[in-house]
């Protein structure tokens, strides 16, 4: 399989559906269309009847605009089934330094309770809220800093199983690949002070690590490291 040089961005919401290509080496938008969409993206009534034919009627043109097949995408959805899951976790930490593989093993330990206690959601993005050193709080992690107890506020933000399967089986059906799901009220929310065009750039900047709080994970299939080496955009 040959090299691609674009990603392509598609955000689906009740009312509208917007594609956009991106050269991947500089980022540069080549391609960016905005159509009216009536989507029903509640969990139990999903339509995607008018979806499925805008995605029909582009897919030529997307291929003819980047002269590559669209076979993968990132698929950006704003949907009122998303829910937030906040959870706190405190490690005793005896007076010790901390360490990177402390706090990877607390976000492991959040992100397990989560998958236990919503088995019907998927976890879409996982984010480091704040940092508390021996009661003193922190946007970042402090590394290497001795503290008796550190805990760490994180958001969980999730779908439904049954709509991520009924997206895939929607995407599939025409060959193509979602990468990745991107919540699109998060990318709002995080880039709403910032000048983007268009939320498909937001999530663009989401996926190439704007958020340094955000947790990626990536699959064990695409990559042989540690889980606990391939947590943080921050540890790169």
């Amino acid at each position: 399989m040959s090299k691609k040089n674009f990603d392509i961005y598609i955000d689906l919401s009740s009312k509208k559906l917007s594609i956009a290509a991106f050269r991947k080496y500089d980022g540069h938008k080549t391609f960016f269309k905005e159509y009216s969409c009536v989507t029903n993206l509640n969990k139990d009534q999903l339509n995607f009847e008018n979806t499925e034919e805008i995605i029909e009627k582009n897919i030529f043109e997307i291929e003819k605009e980047t002269g590559e097949f669209l076979n993968d995408i990132y698929l950006m959805v704003e949907t009122p089934e998303s829910v937030s899951i906040k959870i706190s976790l405190i490690k005793n930490n005896e007076g010790k330094r901390i360490e990177k593989k402390n706090v990877e093993y607390l976000v492991q330990d959040a992100r397990q309770q989560i998958l236990r206690s919503h088995q019907s959601k998927k976890i879409i993005h996982i984010i480091i809220n704040n940092y508390v050193i021996d009661d003193v709080l922190y946007d970042y992690l402090p590394l290497d800093v001795n503290c008796n107890k550190f805990s760490i506020d994180i958001n969980f933000i999730c779908f439904p199983k049954n709509l991520i399967k009924k997206l895939e089986e929607l995407f599939n059906s025409h060959q193509i690949y979602i990468n990745k799901i991107i919540c699109s009220n998060y990318a709002k929310s995080f880039t709403k002070n910032k000048s983007f065009a268009n939320i498909c750039e937001s999530g663009l900047k989401l996926m190439q690590g704007i958020n340094k709080q955000e947790v990626v994970i990536v699959p064990r299939k695409l990559e042989k490291k540690g889980f606990f080496e391939r947590l943080f955009h921050f540890f790169k």
